[in-house]
């Protein structure tokens, strides 16, 4: 039939033409309209999530994808390396895609694990026009056709296109893509000028070095998609992306403007089936559900406060938990969650809000130091950080000219930590001088902290977790506070070195590394500070060369 010629009619010619026409009419085109989208997956893709969708409109150079199992990280990745290497700009995206990342024809590089079971079994049906990818009937909303449009491929066909030689797909408009695998030498990754590389899954770091040295001269960019390991020995081996690139394209004062991090959850794949994934959690221990269907690094499993979140997670008062959530409700054991989140925006302070300061000096490294306010309902809030490397006088001159830009007037207390301040100063002069000693000559006057570590870890957690009446957590941070939120989330317990890990009981003590601000927290709440009792206890001043003296 022809289907042109019909679409010149108006409704009234097409009601008085024979029922059967019409018939005949619609399936032919409803047969065509499949055959499009099939052929046109590309511009009829929908983002999984409105985090995939952040992911397409990033115009950073390095873009960090973790997610869990089936939470879209690798579709999104596969149709951004289509939209790049055709042009075609998804109907969903039309209003919002950086055109400056089109510039067809590209150069462009997939790397996968392996090059037998992920890119011929996985991966290249995504990009075939022809495979159908997904749960139901072909064609319909709980999957897709793949990416790479039928009229890009040589005399529109994926054999005459693909050289299995080399390696390399190559499209009618010149754009090619390389296909490598982390089973190859790492000399095998040079050599290319690419405009686009992308990593399914996490590449060992040398060849993730190799590959971004293959982009500099054209300006190109890396994107990484990948769920963590979540076993031991693989996770540390990951945990280098976690090191050098996750954190510093997370947002913050400190955040790398050419790295974006997202995180994608399995939960909030569109195309998935929630009881099905309700189902799957049930079977899973919470440190497998953070790796599988939130993508959380299992290197950070032994964090000492698990409970700390730099951004919005469900709390379950029955479960006593962070907890997977669907439509408000924990998956466990179907009771109303609440959001939770410990990092928060910067407000405006009350004058007479009493303030506390920490200091842990160190010989070898910067002085840390933070502020934290105490609120009338007993909330506590860190405000501020600072760490300087300098001597005494340097050191109290920097604390003073943060405290006036920040108008933090009413400091009720110092504390230092009392292993530090106790110790030989080194710097010269009487013998038996200490650290304090040193701080004090300069007006930086402090008590000696409780320092009983075990004490401050339950009073921490006692904080991180919310308050029933209030929803809301007895601790937060600021989010110019990077350096805090970085070390909060990575202070874990210490390990017995590889190989043994599973052979030994957990080290019962904390790492020294990125321990400095929790412990100062530490040395806060052992002093168990309330609104009212700071105003309550005397305070005696017992001269002026002389540090305060409280109770």
């Amino acid at each position: 039939m022809d289907l042109e010629a019909l679409s010149g009619l108006t409704h009234a010619d097409l009601q008085q033409l024979p029922r059967s026409v019409r018939e005949e009419a619609a399936k032919e085109a409803l047969a065509r309209l499949y055959q499009i989208r099939q052929e046109e997956q590309l511009y009829f893709y929908q983002p999984s999530s409105k985090h995939a969708r952040e992911i397409h409109l990033s115009t950073a150079k390095e873009i960090v994808a973790t997610g869990g199992n089936r939470s879209g990280k690798s579709d999104t990745s596969l149709a951004e390396l289509s939209i790049q290497m055709t042009g075609v700009v998804p109907k969903s995206l039309e209003k919002d895609y950086p055109r400056v990342k089109l510039r067809p024809p590209i150069r462009a590089r997939l790397v996968c694990t392996s090059l037998t079971n992920t890119w011929d079994a996985v991966i290249r049906p995504k990009l075939q026009y022809w495979q159908w990818n997904g749960a139901g009937d072909p064609g319909g909303d709980r999957g897709h056709w793949g990416w790479i449009p039928k009229r890009f491929l040589v005399n529109g066909k994926w054999s005459d296109s693909w050289s299995e030689k080399q390696r390399t797909l190559m499209l009618v408009n010149g754009s090619t893509l390389q296909i490598n695998s982390y089973d190859q030498a790492v000399e095998d990754m040079a050599g290319s000028s690419l405009h686009l590389i992308v990593c399914d899954e996490g590449p060992p770091h040398a060849i993730y070095r190799e590959n971004k040295m293959r982009t500099i001269d054209v300006g190109g960019r890396l994107m990484i998609a990948f769920t963590p390991p979540d076993d031991t020995s693989s996770a540390w081996d990951a945990a280098w992306i976690y090191d050098e690139l996750y954190t510093k394209g997370l947002p913050g004062p400190d955040k790398d403007p050419q790295i974006d991090t997202f995180t994608l959850f399995t939960e909030n794949n569109r195309i998935l089936s929630m009881d099905e994934v309700q189902m799957v959690a049930k079977g899973l221990t919470p440190e497998q559900r953070e790796v599988r269907l939130r993508g959380a690094f299992m290197h950070l499993g032994g964090r000492i406060y698990k409970h700390f979140s730099d951004r919005t997670r469900q709390w379950c008062f029955v479960c006593c938990d962070l907890v997977l959530a669907h439509n408000g409700l924990c998956v466990a054991c179907f009771n109303r969650v609440i959001d939770i989140c410990h990092v928060v925006e910067p407000f405006d302070l009350r004058h007479e809000w009493p303030i506390y300061f920490g200091i842990d000096p160190h010989p070898r490294k910067a002085h840390a130091m933070a502020w934290y306010v105490i609120t009338p309902s007993d909330e506590m809030f860190q405000v501020a950080e600072l760490e300087v490397d300098a001597e005494p006088s340097v050191v109290w001159a920097k604390v003073q000219e943060l405290e006036k830009n920040m108008h933090l007037d009413n400091i009720i207390r110092r504390y230092m930590d009392p292993n530090m301040g106790k110790s030989p100063s080194g710097s010269g002069g009487r013998r038996n001088r200490t650290v304090e000693e040193d701080f004090t000559d300069v007006g930086l006057r402090c008590d000696m902290a409780d320092d009983n570590r075990d004490t401050a870890r339950s009073l921490i957690r006692g904080r991180l977790i919310p308050d029933p009446r209030t929803e809301r957590p007895l601790f937060s941070i600021f989010n110019t506070c990077s350096k805090t939120i970085y070390q909060m989330n990575r202070y874990s317990w210490d390990e017995w070195a590889r190989g043994r890990v599973d052979l030994r009981d957990p080290k019962p003590t904390p790492q020294d590394k990125f321990s400095d601000f929790p412990t100062i927290l530490g040395y806060i709440c052992n002093s168990m500070p309330t609104f009212r009792g700071m105003y309550q206890a005397p305070v005696k001043r017992l001269g002026k060369a002389q540090r305060r003296v409280y109770g």
